[in-house]
């Protein structure tokens, strides 16, 4: 058991190391024990034609991940096209994901990690309570929905409450789409960084 829990804790800080800042499009709603247990997060929300496309293709590159690595391996250049096909397909899909998304709602700066994510609220939430998140990364068009329970509310300078949440029963896939994220941020940064001062190490 003791064993098990260091293994757990491990996690836990590894998500945890794993935090970016960020912006993005939330969209939150109160839930209740009975809707974790039984029902997608994403089943709290009107539905989405924009999230619902954009879900899908991901949800395509990752039943198709081993596939695509196996043809790469045998046939790099049938892979080099599969790529530049996948390429266009995911452009016309952002194409119209942004214009779906249009001004659904406002960009917000949040904090995110594998664990949990942090971001302003204008009102008080119940710590312990639990909430559904629809969240949008802007840039790369990427939606999740999870489930969060809030951790902590305090009052935050700039006005509003911020939220520190976890996730709960957050499915394989979105941890995975989350990581994924989070690493091509980091990417980004560290290229922001090397072009402001290329003589700076990482």
């Amino acid at each position: 058991m003791e064993t098990s829990n260091n293994n757990s804790g491990e996690q836990d800080e590894r998500r945890q190391l794993y935090r970016i800042d960020d912006t993005a499009i939330l969209d939150l709603t109160a839930v209740t024990a009975e809707d974790v247990e039984n029902k997608p997060a994403e089943a709290c929300f009107v539905e989405s034609e924009a999230f619902r496309l954009m879900r899908e293709l991901r949800s395509i590159d990752t039943d198709n991940g081993s596939v695509f690595r196996s043809i790469h391996e045998k046939t790099p250049e049938i892979a080099l096209y599969l790529q530049a096909i996948n390429k266009k397909i995911e452009g016309v899909g952002n194409a119209v994901a942004s214009t779906l998304v249009g001004g659904e709602a406002d960009l917000q700066s949040v904090d995110i990690s594998e664990g949990g994510i942090g971001f302003n609220y204008p009102s008080e939430l119940e710590a312990g309570s639990l909430h559904a998140v629809k969240i949008w990364f802007h840039q790369t068009l990427i939606g999740i929905a999870a489930y969060i329970k809030i951790v902590a509310c305090h009052r935050a300078i700039d006005g509003g409450y911020h939220m520190s949440c976890a996730f709960e029963a957050l499915p394989d896939l979105d941890e995975q789409v989350i990581a994924r994220h989070i690493m091509q941020v980091q990417a980004r940064q560290q290229r922001l960084k090397h072009s402001l001062d290329p003589n700076q190490e990482s």
